[in-house]
């Protein structure tokens, strides 16, 4: 059986990335995939904190923000990898907060989902 890339990015942790500029990007594609495929599906990350049913809010510290962050569910996209950084900013974030940023990629295709509370 083939071994991990060392360098493959892992689902649920944010990483710097190249974008419109250098900025925290979350993992969203599976480690499976991020293993062999020459790109990476990522979240984009802000500190302009708007609120919006795409927009999932990190507090400062969580996943290694360095502040209050916003991701943007709507600008899901994939970067090559390696326009990603090769090391995480922190910790993987929490299921939950994966299930938020889960529902705001569906809302963003349009697939309705009901609020959760």
């Amino acid at each position: 059986m083939a071994s991990r890339r060392p360098s493959a990015p892992h689902r649920g942790h944010l990483y710097w990335a190249r974008l419109d500029k250098r900025r925290p990007v979350l993992v969203v594609s599976p480690d499976y995939r991020n293993e062999w495929a020459s790109d990476v599906i990522v979240v984009p990350c802000s500190t302009v904190n708007r609120d919006a049913p795409t927009h999932v809010k990190l507090r400062k510290g969580e996943g290694g923000v360095s502040a209050r962050s916003t991701l943007k569910c709507e600008q899901i996209t994939t970067l090559p990898r390696e326009d990603v950084g090769s090391k995480s900013l922190g910790r993987v974030l929490s299921r939950s907060r994966m299930a938020e940023v889960e529902r705001g990629i569906l809302r963003a295709i349009g697939v309705p989902i009901p609020d959760l509370g």
